[in-house]
């Protein structure tokens, strides 16, 4: 779609925001799916999701998106939560406690009106930032939107140009374009093993939108909650997500012992890529192999589907100031990368508009990092 942006037409004048409001979300969609910097973590669907997620944070939307005589040429999701701060209480663009995902943008913009309407964008920001009293602010840029591959180089944060700091991440991404075999040689020597010895006993089974039933998805949402000890959120959100299975965005795969379902992993689809997003397994079944053969079992359905990229999750090596590792993340990385692919950059970025704030944050990051490296 041409928007018919030129340098000289996109003063901030000419860019008007509007806000986000249910009635719009169907053309927020529809921008979405053509846009080049969103990912499915852009959607009403997950802007609904993440209002749910975390009541003790009484969420609330501010998103709006940004039109250029009448044509979207931009979205922002933007969420404020409420965090607590010692005995104080403290506002935050976040999503469920997390990073937002940055603004997405046309993909019909040329390069130099890209960058007036993500001030124009940035500068609503801080306006409602200044307005409502936030704190800080924080986003990300997902590794599975298109544009993230359309460098032929990895350039640094696009955040930092913006005026936030780097608090970026690692995440393991596998390229589904390489051929059965070399995705099986990419997996680590040990996996094969216990896919191999899995692949014995277990079987499995993709449930997508024309086989998956309401049954099923309880049986996953009970194993869920047996294998965490208690139910980790609102009931409302795992029918949201039975909702996105139905609808063609999420594979839940299940693998079965004698026809008794031992394990589960659940897979978020949007454009051309695949998320992990949960996974749970029956902590009576004694084999420990079983998500290694959910996710290879997973991995070999994607390609088949056409997916372009596997996104397995967020990868951790030591502390970082703005990101303290507990024993059993670095395990839970470390399983991550046994089935391949390449560490990818997540970028984010945090903006503090409150002083003492800043300086409580980072006084306490250094502390429990100082902690960690000096006797």
């Amino acid at each position: 779609m041409q928007h018919g942006l030129h340098t000289a037409e996109t003063a901030s004048e000419r860019l008007s925001i509007v806000p986000l409001t249910p009635d719009r979300y169907a053309e927020w969609d529809e921008f979405c799916l053509a846009s080049p910097d969103a990912w499915f973590w852009h959607t009403s669907q997950w802007l609904e999701y993440t209002l749910r997620y975390r009541p003790d944070l009484q969420p609330r939307s501010e998103s709006f998106l940004c039109l250029h005589e009448g044509s979207v040429v931009a979205v922002c999701p933007l969420i404020v939560e409420t965090h607590a701060h010692g005995t104080e209480s403290i506002r935050e663009f976040s999503y469920g406690g997390d990073a937002e995902p940055a603004p997405a943008l046309a993909g019909a913009l040329p390069e130099k009106a890209r960058k007036e309407v993500l001030q124009r964008v940035f500068a609503h920001v801080d306006e409602l930032a200044g307005r409502i009293n936030i704190a800080r602010a924080s986003f990300r840029m997902s590794p599975l939107a298109p544009s993230f591959w359309n460098s032929p180089f990895q350039a640094a944060n696009p955040l930092l140009r913006l005026g936030f700091s780097d608090i970026s991440l690692a995440t393991q991404v596998i390229d589904l374009s390489q051929d059965e075999e070399a995705l099986r040689h990419g997996m680590r020597s040990e996996h094969r093993l216990h896919v191999n010895r899995a692949s014995k006993s277990l079987e499995t089974t993709v449930l997508d939108a024309a086989t998956a039933t309401q049954e099923q998805f309880d049986q996953y949402r009970e194993m869920h909650r047996r294998a965490a000890g208690r139910v980790t959120r609102p009931i409302e959100t795992f029918q949201m997500m039975y909702g996105w299975i139905r609808a063609g965005s999420a594979i839940l795969c299940s693998a079965s012992l004698q026809g008794k379902a031992v394990g589960f992993i659940l897979v978020s689809l949007y454009k051309d890529g695949a998320y992990y997003s949960s996974g749970c397994r029956d902590l009576d079944h004694g084999g420990a192999s079983v998500g290694h053969l959910l996710q290879w079992r997973t991995i070999q359905w994607l390609k088949q589907q056409g997916v372009r990229r596997y996104e397995v999750g967020i990868q951790v090596y030591a502390n970082q100031p703005h990101a303290m590792v507990s024993e059993r993340e670095l395990s839970i990385a470390l399983f991550k990368r046994g089935f391949g692919g390449v560490a990818t950059p997540l970028w984010r970025g945090e903006k503090f508009y409150d002083r003492s704030y800043c300086l409580a944050t980072l006084r306490e990051r250094a502390e429990k990092y100082a902690a960690t490296i000096v006797a």
